[in-house]
């Protein structure tokens, strides 16, 4: 399974991951980090991180409320996170999405990342 975040979100990543050595003196890997960041998302509420990792959207007088862009949630992009999840966690992941009512798990993970790894946090793209 692959999730695409953004470079920032990537970079961040790997400076943790180098960081994070584990008691065998192996890095943990980016499964590892999704599950800490999903668990800490889930924890703090997925009310609060959807509001924080999405932009807030104005309705216009001609058309409404426009859907958002995949690049408008924060910690979305192009780069590419190649995991193995097995059925279970895939399972649990989608009840996550169901229960943060995002449109699918990349966006959802892309969040997580962006508010639980260290460093400057990306803000939501302007909304519209």
């Amino acid at each position: 399974m692959s999730f695409q975040v953004s470079e920032g979100v990537r970079r961040r990543l790997d400076k943790a991951q180098s960081q994070a050595l584990t008691s065998s003196r192996t890095r943990k890997g980016h499964l590892e980090f999704i599950l800490e960041a999903l668990d800490a998302g889930a924890e703090e509420g997925w009310e609060v991180v959807v509001k924080a990792s999405v932009p807030d959207r104005k309705t216009s007088r001609f058309g409404g409320v426009r859907p958002l862009k995949d690049r408008d949630y924060a910690g979305t992009g192009s780069e590419s996170l190649y995991v193995r999840m097995d059925p279970e966690m895939v399972a649990e992941l989608d009840s996550a999405l169901q229960e943060a009512k995002v449109p699918d798990r990349n966006k959802l993970v892309a969040m997580c990342l962006n508010r639980y790894l260290p460093g400057r946090k990306e803000r939501p793209a302007g909304g519209s």
